[in-house]
């Protein structure tokens, strides 16, 4: 059992060691192209813009571990943030207009899980019709209309909070707070163990007493949750509850669990690697950005960078599969 179990541990290590190159190189690179990259600001600027697809991406590995997807997330962003302003509007305080729009993530969540285990949808279909009905929504309460409310404020003022000196923005306390909370999930809970396993063989976990569709609810109702979430910190940056908000978000998260190493197919994926190949994307574009790259060979860059990464995770696990097959074969 150890022998086949310390392949993985290793593979992984490995896997988060060069997803760090690949950062240092892009880092290096960048910062060569223009001495700007390397700065304080642009660095603040960069942590600021992913926290939404960080908070997202913890989710979405643990949907995707589970051997699911949710396609969602971008439409239910734009309904949280036009459905926070719009409860601002109604006469709400604003921190209680946060946990509504959550509530109503979770709802979204719940009713994916029914669509998934009740109605027998597959998940991507599922998914999809939840994230093009939300989205329509958005644009429906609002008469495709940003909402803006003087009183909001309170909400506003957070992508303008800093510490240290005013060096360290909330937003990194917000990432480093979030990430620890699913990586203490991930490797101490049931949380993310289930989701691995449900993922490698989801009939094996039914068959072994594990509810599988309470286990899903609860990764689609976090995955909604966050997205709501994400929703009032792009309100606070834009000062509106803007209908756009979440507009291809669903494929920049999925795009960052991928390129660190979360197995679109189930049953293998870390936060830790999420975050690295989150960052990565966002140095990426970042860069690409500052360079003046135009925006069309921006979309090509990172497809293959993207390509590259799906071949590199499924050659890894043909190795892996190889090497166990091996092991068996010789003792």
């Amino acid at each position: 059992m150890n022998r086949l179990k310390s392949p993985k541990l290793s593979r992984r290590l490995m896997q988060n060691l060069v997803l760090i190159g690949v950062l240092l190189i892009l880092g290096v690179f960048f910062t060569a192209m223009n001495p700007r990259f390397f700065t304080e600001r642009n660095f603040v600027n960069i942590v600021r813009q992913i926290l939404p697809a960080v908070l997202m991406g913890c989710s979405m590995t643990f949907v995707i571990n589970s051997g699911a997807i949710d396609l969602s997330v971008g439409g239910v962003m734009a309904l949280s943030a036009v459905m926070f302003g719009t409860f601002v509007k109604w006469g709400a305080d604003a921190w209680v207009s946060v946990g509504l729009v959550c509530v109503l993530g979770m709802a979204v969540g719940a009713l994916n899980t029914f669509l998934v285990h009740g109605l027998k949808l597959p998940p991507i279909m599922a998914t999809m019709a939840t994230w093009i009905g939300s989205s329509g929504m958005a644009f429906t309460i609002c008469f495709a209309i940003a909402v803006q409310d003087p009183r909001m404020k309170p909400i506003s003022v957070l992508n303008y909070l800093y510490f240290f000196n005013d060096t360290i923005p909330l937003a990194a306390f917000i990432i480093l707070a979030v990430v620890a909370i699913f990586i203490f999930l991930e490797k101490k809970t049931v949380v993310g163990k289930y989701a691995i396993a449900i993922g490698g063989n989801e009939n094996a976990v039914f068959l072994s007493g594990i509810n599988v569709a309470s286990m899903r609810l609860i990764y689609f109702m976090l995955s909604g949750m966050m997205a709501a979430l994400s929703a009032v910190w792009q309100v606070s940056r834009i000062g509106s509850g803007d209908p756009n908000i979440g507009t291809g978000m669903e494929f920049t998260v999925i795009a960052g669990c991928i390129l660190g190493g979360v197995n679109i197919k189930g049953g293998d994926g870390t936060i830790a690697g999420m975050l690295i190949g989150t960052i990565i994307l966002a140095l990426l574009t970042n860069g690409m950005n500052m360079m003046g790259v135009n925006a069309f060979y921006q979309q090509v860059a990172i497809g293959v960078v993207l390509l590259l990464a799906v071949l590199v995770n499924y050659g890894a696990d043909a190795l892996r599969l190889s090497q166990m097959r091996r092991q068996r074969a010789t003792g």
